[in-house]
């Protein structure tokens, strides 16, 4: 298997100690998860020229992640000038029409599940470098990313200090369950017609029962990201 990926890397993080660990979803490339991060650190105040954050959705059991509007937690810490990012290509390229991706569109259960922790085994090693010693790691992942995002954290429960899983594929994890302090951010679109509803349900229930979850919904919004959720998002981190 062979990674590719953008990096962005601050030596001195000036007191943002995170590490962005991204993965993109089906058919697109890894600038797809460096410009959402862009975004999320763009603006001062956390929020698009449209956006404010949302008020309390949560079903974290931590006070840090419970939000009101337009304020961030007491807690919170401000972000960095620049994030510290690595951001991965998909291990398959699509033949003629361009774009990657992490497994097989429609493949099944254990084949998905394979193709994870192949890229998990490769992930864990680049981690393990002096280099990342001192950084808290943090994932980022849009659909089949943010499934690849998910089943990191389920093989390696103590290595991530946060998940931010967006729109993310949830198939064949209907009888899942999660131990781990990881915390994790997850969204959807209230028309997202390409994650089943029920797999929605079951990624919200699944990551609930671990007990560390932020859980928002997006009206109107497909399978996509908005100004809305990059300021959400923007909280979220500011509560780690």
């Amino acid at each position: 298997m062979r990674l590719r990926f953008t990096s962005d890397l601050e030596t001195s993080p000036a007191g943002d100690d995170r590490l962005f660990v991204m993965f993109h979803g089906y058919g697109n490339d890894e600038g797809e998860m460096v410009r959402i991060i862009d975004a999320v650190y763009a603006c001062e105040d956390g929020l698009g020229p449209d956006a404010t954050p949302h008020a309390a959705q949560s079903s974290a059991a931590s006070p840090a992640s419970v939000v009101s509007p337009g304020t961030a937690p007491v807690s919170a810490a401000p972000l960095g000038a620049t994030p510290s990012y690595l951001s991965f290509r998909g291990t398959y390229g699509r033949p003629y029409m361009g774009g990657h991706y992490w497994y097989p569109d429609g493949c099944g259960v254990e084949e998905r599940q394979r193709e994870c922790a192949s890229v998990g085994e490769a992930i864990t090693q680049l981690l393990a470098a002096p280099t990342f010693a001192s950084r808290r790691n943090v994932l980022i992942g849009f659909s089949q990313g943010g499934y690849l995002s998910y089943r990191l954290v389920k093989a390696y429960p103590d290595l991530f200090d946060a998940a931010i899983l967006l729109s993310p594929s949830f198939k064949g994890e209907e009888s899942a369950t999660l131990e781990s302090p990881t915390r994790f951010f997850l969204a959807y679109g209230t028309e997202d017609h390409t994650i089943p509803l029920d797999d929605q349900r079951n990624a919200r229930a699944v990551l609930e029962d671990a007990g560390h979850l932020t859980y928002r919904t997006y009206p109107g919004m497909g399978h996509a990201i908005c100004t809305q959720e990059i300021a959400d998002i923007r909280v979220f981190l500011r509560g780690l």
